[in-house]
């Protein structure tokens, strides 16, 4: 289903090795055994009572996993992962190890906004029925290139957590003295004169910033972001053609 932007909710690979015997003096060779058909891999589903402990259990058996690559139909972009968000660190990087991402799409694009993906049309692999608890941290903001994790608003989820899955990407425009005055008062921020510099110099969406887990940054490929921004969308903000990825921990 898709959902509006106030509702931002913004196989593991089996490689099978065939073994060959070669015959010694003139003995016979054997014949080649059948190829065995390898099982698509099933990742254990998560419910909310046991997200949090096995978040835990993978952060700690990857503890080095922050660096991902992203490889959209539009060109590849590199993210940096935050470890002081361990519980978003951990889901994101499992759900890569698993190939869950590359079943999906970028569902949603708001030019000079963000885009947003994780999920498709298609049937996809099953994860179980969890939120993350949030992780907002006060030192990271929505500035251009920030990697965030969309929820359902504080209506119906006020403690703020997180979708396993919806990730978006800011993309923004610079403000101008007027519209980050504008931002500021209506969601109540406190930036620093760093941060408003950055707001107005290279952009970015302060209207999310300290309501939504910020993950990780964009390292490399903004250009991409910006190519994927401007493609063509339907009402529902769905690019009319899909924009699959595939993603990868490269370290």
């Amino acid at each position: 289903m898709r959902l509006p932007l106030s509702r931002l909710y913004i196989l593991l690979p089996v490689t099978i090795a065939y073994l060959f015997a070669f015959s010694a003096c003139q003995q016979k060779a054997p014949e080649k055994p059948a190829p065995v058909k390898a099982e698509p891999f099933t990742p254990t589903l998560l419910t909310q009572e046991t997200v949090v402990d096995s978040l835990t259990a993978y952060g700690q058996a990857h503890p080095h996993d922050t660096l991902v690559l992203i490889s959209t139909s539009k060109g590849d972009i590199k993210v940096r992962l935050f470890k002081d968000t361990p519980l978003h660190r951990a889901n994101f990087v499992r759900l890569a190890n698993y190939g869950f991402f590359d079943k999906t799409v970028f569902f949603r694009v708001e030019k000079d906004f963000m885009i947003q993906g994780g999920r498709t049309d298609e049937p996809n692999m099953k994860i179980g029925m969890y939120n993350i608890p949030q992780e907002i941290r006060p030192h990271y903001y929505h500035k251009r290139g920030m990697v965030g994790m969309a929820r359902y608003g504080d209506k119906e989820n006020p403690e703020r957590m997180s979708s396993p899955r919806d990730f978006y990407i800011v993309q923004g425009h610079p403000l101008s003295p007027e519209e980050l005055a504008a931002n500021i008062q209506e969601f109540k921020l406190n930036l620093t004169p760093a941060q408003k510099k950055i707001y107005q110099t290279q952009g970015g969406a302060p209207n999310l910033d300290q309501q939504y887990t910020i993950i990780g940054e964009v390292l490399e490929g903004m250009s991409v972001i910006d190519s994927i921004a401007a493609v063509p969308v339907d009402p529902q903000k769905w690019p009319l053609k899909d924009v699959t990825m595939k993603v990868r921990v490269i370290k």
